[in-house]
């Protein structure tokens, strides 16, 4: 490519001299430029070769337009548009390739040898997943890995792309649709063709085998393999060395940093918590050095790997490390979506949450209220742009900011937050019963433990019970036990609550009030077989005896026509349905 590279000036003198063999002979000086050559040659910038691909472009549209145009210049023109297409890929311009493509297909008599229309099937692929229309993208992707099945490539269709890179591509569109488990094993087949391969062959391919098993150790770590991560994920950093480093950064850095990332959530699962905190640290050193040279790409996987060095340091119970790792991503994320909120706001969101969490871990009270607000802000800001997408994680960054504000006393900003909550996953339980449904009962306990901290017994009352019933409702069939320990947290915190309610009455001279309060406490102890809920029955009734004896005993008398209990433990040979923690 270099020597023909050189002789371009020439080439172009001759189409001026000769406008049809000097035409086609630039043509296919300027086709050959623009084909990958070997890997380990340092490939022309994108912007060059799209240049020369709308140069070539230009050369066979003129020649298929002249009088007395052959066959084959037409054939010709078609091909140099999906190499246009190529180029245009190469810089991101999605819309323009898939246009181009188009017009390949459009030029009249093209006749389309398989390997070429097995790259315009690629090509269309790539465009229609870069324009986010994902099934349309699958179908064609599918089409693709087909066309390549049955083709025996030439030496001279080996820059033509084969299947490794079609599945590849198969593989991300799956991902993309959540389809985890169908993207993984197309991984899996394409790393197997890629380990198969000789040199030779392996040469046109480098690229799509570091692609490949980075992602596919993402994929695996999504569905929970890790072991099979970890060795998949050694192969990959072995794939993406310094040499491939220096040959396309711009593809394998990028690679790097997120494969690193993975593999220290890995490590961190598999008991190897110091090793995961080096690897993040290898991660956030990566995504620095691509952050100083492309900004764009290098700041939001400098974000991905502070999050994740965040995450090992807390592993490790160091918060205070943890917490600077955790400001430096919230800056980077603010500093993101100040430009692009529409894109950012979300990512910014996550950090300011997680930034909360740390904040309240160090016992940083205030910081952690400020967190969470400025996390609720920005899931605001993306609900009101895109509802369907972002109300569910507005709601529960509402529900987690609540017991942030009660912690630091604000009562009225505790029920505001758990409130808007509630109101917001109910609104979404009439689109999503089976996911919001039990996050209502959730919610409602949030909002029950405010309301009991400011002394609104009744109304915390009726959330847990709603909370309670809801659960009750939801453990049915094969969800019996999915839901135990929510019920459980559930039955708790409305024992505290009738508990605290009875109490709060007696002191008021309000005894009839109060027992309603027990002998709801009482029908509680009854149906369920908490040890931790028939104590507080247990310690209420003997407070309430010992403490207000001249009022509380003669109430119950009168509301009940029995005496007052002297022992209410329900006797049970199960034991468990211990509290669970937050909530309540």
């Amino acid at each position: 490519m270099g020597l023909v590279r050189a002789l371009l000036p020439l080439s172009r003198a001759a189409a001026r001299l000769g406008p049809g063999p000097g035409r086609r002979l630039l043509g296919a000086a300027l086709t050959r430029c623009l084909a990958p050559d070997w890997v380990l040659l340092r490939p022309p910038p994108p912007g060059r070769r799209l240049a020369w691909a709308e140069e070539a472009t230009a050369v066979y549209g003129a020649l298929a337009a002249a009088e007395g145009a052959r066959p084959r210049d037409r054939d010709l023109l078609a091909r140099s548009l999906v190499w246009h297409a190529y180029t245009l890929m190469l810089v991101n311009r999605c819309e323009q390739a898939y246009s181009v493509l188009d017009a390949s297909s459009a030029v009249p008599g093209a006749r389309w040898p398989p390997a070429q229309r097995a790259l315009r099937l690629h090509l269309r692929a790539q465009a229609q997943f870069g324009l986010v229309r994902l099934d349309d993208a699958l179908g064609t992707a599918g089409e693709c890995v087909a066309a390549y099945r049955g083709l025996v490539p030439t030496r001279r269709d080996r820059t033509l792309g084969g299947l490794p890179g079609a599945l590849r591509t198969q593989a991300l569109v799956l991902a993309a649709l959540h389809r985890t488990e169908e993207s993984v094993v197309a991984y899996e087949e394409c790393a197997g063709l890629v380990r198969d391969m000789s040199l030779r062959d392996l040469s046109h391919t480098f690229l799509v085998r570091v692609r490949a098993l980075c992602e596919l150790t993402s994929g695996l770590e999504a569905l929970g393999r890790y072991e099979e991560a970890l060795s998949v994920g050694r192969e990959a950093r072995d794939a993406a060395d310094p040499v491939m480093l220096r040959v396309a950064p711009e593809i394998v850095r990028p690679l790097r940093v997120k494969l690193f990332v993975d593999l220290a959530r890995c490590l961190q699962v598999t008991g190897d918590l110091a090793a995961a905190r080096t690897t993040a640290a290898e991660a956030v050193a990566e995504a620095r050095t691509l952050a100083a040279r492309d900004r764009t790409v290098g700041e939001r996987l400098l974000v991905a790997a502070l999050d994740r060095l965040g995450e090992q340091l807390g592993e490790l119970g160091d918060h205070e490390a943890e917490l600077t790792a955790r400001r430096e991503a919230a800056e980077l994320s603010a500093a993101l979506a100040s430009e692009r909120p529409d894109v950012y706001d979300p990512l910014l969101a996550v950090c300011l949450e997680r930034l909360a969490d740390c904040h309240k871990a160090v016992g940083d009270h205030g910081d952690a209220v400020r967190a969470g607000e400025r996390a609720v802000a920005a899931y605001r800001r993306a609900s009101d742009r895109d509802p369907t997408a972002h109300e569910a994680r507005l709601a529960r960054s509402l529900a987690d900011l609540s017991p942030l504000r009660l912690d630091e006393g604000d009562l009225d900003g505790a029920i505001g937050a758990a409130r808007e909550s509630v109101a917001l996953t109910r609104r979404l339980t009439e689109s999503d019963w089976a996911v919001q449904q039990p996050l209502t009962a959730r919610r409602l306990r949030v909002l029950g433990r405010a309301l009991r901290r400011a002394g609104d017994h009744g109304a915390a009352v009726a959330c847990y019970t709603e909370s309670e019933s809801i659960l009750v409702d939801e453990s049915t069939g094969a969800d019996a036990g999915r839901y135990t320990a929510s019920l459980a947290a559930a039955r708790v915190g409305l024992a505290r609550t009738l508990d605290a309610e009875a109490h709060a009455r007696l002191a008021d001279d309000r005894a009839d009030d109060a027992v309603a309060a027990l002998r709801s406490l009482l029908a509680l102890t009854r149906r369920t077989a908490q040890t931790n809920v028939h104590a507080l029955c247990v310690t209420s009734f003997a407070g309430a005896r010992a403490e207000y004896p001249e009022s509380v005993v003669p109430a119950w008398t009168r509301a009940t026509g029995q005496d007052f209990p002297t022992f209410v433990y329900r006797l049970s040979a199960t034991v468990g349905g211990e509290p669970a923690p937050g909530g309540n």
